[in-house]
């Protein structure tokens, strides 16, 4: 029950016929998930992507889409490709005992994103844009959080990338904000 006494909703049960435990730190079931994908108005991010206040914009109503190429067209003059204006972060999920998704220190990964984004001359997203991200990320692909136990998780990769096309070297007119999602086994030294 969360402090309001409303129940917390528990996740969906992970993904029949994956051995969570035996998948390798890869791209993993690509074709199982989801990926959320934000285009930057005039290089700036707003409350029309995403309003806390309203919980409501962009992010929730049009960012979600299938694992492909399609949502993300990228030119040989995008500036990522070009000048390397790209900024990522990892983060762990992993599913609870009693079957909830828990985040290990998102606010610390934010911090690091944000950071990098100003050091990149990237306009950061908002702190609530960012957890949101993370947030429908996880919401989206719940059945690939894999079974509670030692060393699975489902990573978050959130990532800015400059995605407007230029030959300059000057700041990106477009970013894209994406978080995409993989469900890893059970790390082992090589």
């Amino acid at each position: 029950m969360t402090s309001e006494g409303t129940e917390t909703p528990v996740l969906p049960a992970p993904k029949d016929g994956i051995d969570f435990e035996a998948l390798p730190w890869n791209l993993n079931c690509p074709s199982d998930h989801n990926y959320i994908v934000l285009r930057s108005i005039n290089g700036e991010w707003t409350t029309e992507h995403y309003n806390p206040e309203k919980d409501e914009g962009l992010l929730l109503s049009s960012s979600i889409c299938p694992y492909s190429t399609t949502s993300l067209p990228l030119y040989p003059a995008t500036t990522s490709l070009n000048y390397g204006t790209t900024v990522w972060e990892g983060l762990k999920c992993f599913r609870t005992k009693n079957g909830r998704a828990a985040i290990f220190r998102p606010e610390k990964n934010y911090q690091r994103f944000k950071n990098g984004c100003e050091a990149m001359c990237i306009p950061p997203p908002s702190y609530e844009l960012f957890m949101r991200g993370v947030q429908l990320a996880v919401q989206t692909n719940g059945t690939l959080i894999p079974p509670y136990g030692e060393g699975t998780k489902l990573y978050i990769r959130p990532m800015m990338i400059g995605s407007g096309q230029q030959l300059g070297l000057y700041p990106s007119q477009e970013y894209s904000l994406i978080f995409y999602v993989s469900p890893t086994g059970v790390s082992k030294s090589m």
